[in-house]
């Protein structure tokens, strides 16, 4: 015995607007790396949960300081967590050109 149904129920079915290719992703549109030892107050503002006062206590912070040898030595500037500077891994560069 043959169920005719079962086997539409289970065919595609094609529907207008609905492509078969999988869905193409586009990729961010990159940008060139931060460097903290360099930067000024409003590329500092382009890191992720960087405002102006954070900005601000990072430049105040390499000024008192000096540069930043060490990309985790950010975790230091008051208001700047490690979790913020581990999400900055691929936005952030410390080139020594400072």
């Amino acid at each position: 015995m043959i169920l005719w149904g079962a086997c539409f129920l289970i065919a595609p079915v094609w529907q207008p607007g609905y492509s078969t290719a999988p869905p193409q992703q586009t990729a961010a549109p990159s940008r060139e790396p931060v460097n903290p030892n360099t930067a000024d107050l409003e590329t500092l503002m382009t890191l992720p949960g960087i405002g102006e006062e954070k900005a601000a206590a990072i430049l105040a912070y390499r000024d008192e300081h000096g540069p930043f040898l060490f990309a985790e030595e950010l975790a230091d500037v008051p208001g700047i967590s490690m979790q913020m500077v581990e999400q900055w891994a691929d936005l952030i560069t410390l080139d020594p050109e400072f």
